[in-house]
């Protein structure tokens, strides 16, 4: 599962650096009406990556 998160951040960084996070962040804005930073998108990732990697401990047991 630590793995999971180390994964969705790398994941983020490179994202970031096409521009990514700026349209998640909009889209958030858009959805919710509430604004994020970008520390607001690294822990979305964060979490994505953790969930992802329990899904896949599970799996493997």
């Amino acid at each position: 599962m630590l793995w999971g998160v180390v994964v969705g951040l790398f994941v983020g960084w490179i994202l970031a650096m096409f521009g990514v996070n700026d349209l998640l962040i909009r889209g958030v804005f858009e959805l919710t009406g509430r604004t994020i930073t970008d520390a607001g998108y690294y822990t979305i990732l964060a979490f994505i990556g953790a969930i992802g990697g329990a899904i896949n401990d599970f799996k493997q047991k």
